[in-house]
């Protein structure tokens, strides 16, 4: 900037800065002039005058750096950092800033968003207070302030278990129902699907079942479903809530949709943001809809994508193994097999189970007539595996039923690998070949007496395997065509497979496994072969045959012993005494070995349908099964998501962390819709180890963000205060 100078004339007493610039200190104050014309005045004790004033001289070229810092005795840096500071901030920036903490350091921003949620949910001032873990005054001192703002005081209260309940009595059309003119919408086919709506309510019972909320829409249940089913008939309740009403019961085990009679349907409803979860009528009339369909392969098929997709390594291994569903029923012959738990043959069906490495289900499959696992390992897994993973390989584990060495070397060339235990008698090997191995397996420290070799199961076809000698000197065999793997490795994965056998017990005693959804059935295929009956009516007749020869024979071998040599001397004799007795055996010995010749003339198997009526030869419907088996398991998925988050918080997670996560699903919670958020306040539990364990579950869903389907409302999970 172009100055104009002036002859150099500076007052009395002035500090030279340089040939122009001077300074002047009286009284207090400070003068800066410039060829004896005053340009800046402040305070002496104004720092901020003092940095303003130096900058400027500097930016109009009167001073320079060195100058002014010998005569205010100020270091070069400073002086050029206050003046990029006043040439990029202004004023503001060669204000100190204010000394001490910058902040709230008690009530801070967390506690503040804490106690402004449960004063707009209608608490006191004192209450806030106790829960946030401050002092009265503080809340107050903010509420004066405008950082917090108290409910308004028309807002209704929660409505109590005690009213609704009344008020669910009460109900003109039928027990908890409200949405009248919703209902009437739909009847008329002009409503979709009724929207979730919430009013605030307190301890509604089961409540706690929507900490699984989050997980259920995380791992797909919705968006699989309206991919797979897209939407129901226009009725009030829709697919959201058909979907999450299966969820919700197989969370709260409630085993059948005819056990809902043992609930309330208002508490129910309440978690679906209805009046009242549909009755038992409707909810068959859903499944009996969405059977119809016949997509519940889709629906499946899309979930285990989905899972692929987000943890691609749990699939490098899959452990495969039937369970077997007895059929209790007497309307219709099923096929029989058997059925290790019971230790018998009766009807049932089979389902093939595959799933991961961490024993997580990843998808099942019903065997027609309890095929056996080759024939569904050809059929059906391989392709469906195949199509998940792409091109990788994968290792199948399963026990010895799968046994076939032939099947193992076609599948090792279509990119599959195989862990199972060798079937059949083999001799021992020599106790020097085993070896003590101990290693750590997914975290775990693995101890075993192992040895290995290779063999050729088939000509041509060599497999490793792998054999562990316990100490009563049994020899469990395993063979593998995987190589890369260590020797304690493998052992641990065949040994892992009883996960399954886990999983199988604990579905069957929390998710109902077994239990029937319904008892329709379908024409099955009247071509399959089965035992011919007429076979087994002929081993009984020669069983029988061969008994009363042995019988006859022993007859004849007691006389024998007990003749007298002196009356019978030779054996012709005692042929002629017994002449009888011989001619009977002769006969049953004729009678024996027609019915062999008859049993092998008859064919071992023949078509059902020349057996049975082809009216009388049907399966049970798979479809609405199949359904529900998926939903038990992505609720089961659900349930171990909990329990994983549970596991840095929670001690004993691996011993209680199920059980822990089954009492928060069952209690009690307060529902209370606000602006954008719906507020689930669970309460208390049993204990305060628990009450920890699910405040820090809370965080860690409310870190989610995660919006009620439906709706806009984010859930926000609270925990009760733990002293």
């Amino acid at each position: 900037m172009p100055t104009q100078l002036h002859l150099p004339a500076q007052p009395l007493g002035a500090q030279e800065i340089n040939a122009v610039v001077a300074v002047v200190r009286e009284r207090g104050d400070v003068a800066y002039f410039a060829s004896g014309v005053p340009v800046f005045m402040h305070r002496e004790s104004d720092r901020v005058g003092q940095r303003v004033a130096a900058a400027q001289l500097m930016r109009l070229g009167l001073a320079r750096q060195d100058e002014l810092s010998e005569a205010l005795a100020v270091d070069r840096s400073t002086l050029y950092r206050q003046q990029r500071k006043l040439k990029a901030q202004g004023i503001i920036g060669v204000v100190d800033a204010k000394r001490g903490p910058r902040g709230p350091h008690r009530f801070t921003a967390d506690k503040r968003e804490r106690a402004a949620h449960l004063l707009a949910d209608g608490m006191s001032i004192r209450q806030v207070a106790t829960r946030v873990g401050v002092t009265e005054g503080t809340i107050r001192h903010a509420v004066r302030r405008g950082e917090l703002n108290r409910a308004p005081a028309s807002a209704e209260p929660p409505v109590g278990p005690r009213v609704r309940s009344e008020q669910a009595a009460q109900a003109a059309g039928g027990v908890a129902v409200q949405r009248h003119t919703e209902r009437a919408l739909a009847r008329l086919g002009l409503l979709t699907e009724a929207a979730p709506r919430f009013v605030a309510a307190e301890a509604v019972r089961y409540g706690g079942a929507l900490l699984a909320l989050p997980a259920l829409l995380t791992l797909g249940l919705l968006d699989a479903g309206e991919q797979s089913y897209g939407m129901l008939k226009k009725a009030f309740y829709g697919l959201r809530a058909t979907l999450l009403v299966l969820a919700f019961m197989a969370l709260l085990r409630i085993r059948t949709p005819e056990q809902l009679h043992g609930h309330p349907p208002g508490e129910l409803g309440m978690l679906l943001g209805l009046d009242r979860a549909p009755e038992v009528k409707t909810l068959r009339r859903k499944l009996w809809e969405l059977a119809l369909r016949q997509r519940a392969t889709h629906f499946s098929q899309a979930l285990a994508e989905r899972w692929v997709r987000e943890n691609a390594e749990a699939v490098g291994l899959l452990y495969i193994d039937g369970h077997v569903r007895p059929y209790h029923g007497t309307a219709h012959t099923l096929p029989e097999t058997y059925v290790t738990r019971r230790r018998l043959c009766m009807p049932a069906t089979t389902d093939l189970w595959v799933q991961q490495t961490d024993a997580q289900p990843l998808f099942v499959v019903t065997a027609p007539a309890n095929d056996d696992l080759l024939a569904m390992l050809r059929r059906e897994i391989l392709p469906e595996v195949r199509r998940l993973v792409g091109e990788r390989r994968v290792t199948l584990a399963f026990d010895r039923e799968g046994w076939s060495p032939k099947f193992f070397r076609d599948i090792q060339q279509q990119g599959f690998d195989v862990l199972t235990y060798r079937r059949g008698p083999y001799a021992a090997w020599p106790q020097r070949d085993f070896r003590l191995v101990t290693g750590a397996v997914d975290g775990r420290t693995v101890s075993y007496t192992l040895a290995e070799r290779a063999v050729e199961v088939v000509p041509g076809f060599r497999m490793r395997e792998v054999r562990r000698r316990c100490d009563s000197g049994h020899q469990t065999a395993i063979v593998t065509t995987r190589t890369d793997l260590t020797i304690e490795v493998v052992a641990y994965r065949m040994f892992e497979r009883w996960t399954q056998e886990n999983f199988f017990r604990y579905m069957r005693q929390h998710f109902a496994l077994d239990a029937l959804v319904t008892y329709a059935v379908e024409p099955a295929d009247p071509e399959r072969t089965v035992p011919n009956p007429e076979r087994k009516a002929v081993r009984q007749q020669l069983a029988e045959a061969r008994t009363t020869l042995k019988t006859l024979e022993q007859q004849y071998g007691q006389r024998a012993r007990d003749n007298r040599e002196g009356e019978r001397p030779t054996m012709r004799g005692f042929k002629i005494a017994h002449a009888e007795l011989g001619q009977q055996i002769r006969a049953q010995e004729a009678q024996c070995a027609a019915l062999e010749a008859q049993l092998r003339a008859l064919p071992a198997r023949v078509a059902i349908n020349t057996v049975l009526p082809e009216a009388e030869i049907v399966r049970l419907a798979p479809e609405a099964k199949h359904l529900t088996d998926t939903i038990k398991m992505l609720a089961y998925r659900a349930e171990t998501a909990l329990v994983h988050a549970l596991a840095p918080h929670y001690a004993r997670t691996e011993d209680e962390g199920r059980a822990l996560i089954r009492e928060m699903l069952l209690a009690s919670a307060d529902l209370l819709p606000g602006e954008g958020c719906l507020r689930v306040r669970i309460h208390s539990l049993a204990n305060p180890r628990g009450n920890a364990a699910l405040a820090h579950l809370c965080e860690t869903l409310n870190a989610l963000a995660m919006p009620y389907p439906g709706t806009n409302l984010k859930l926000v999970y609270e925990a009760p205060h733990v002293a």
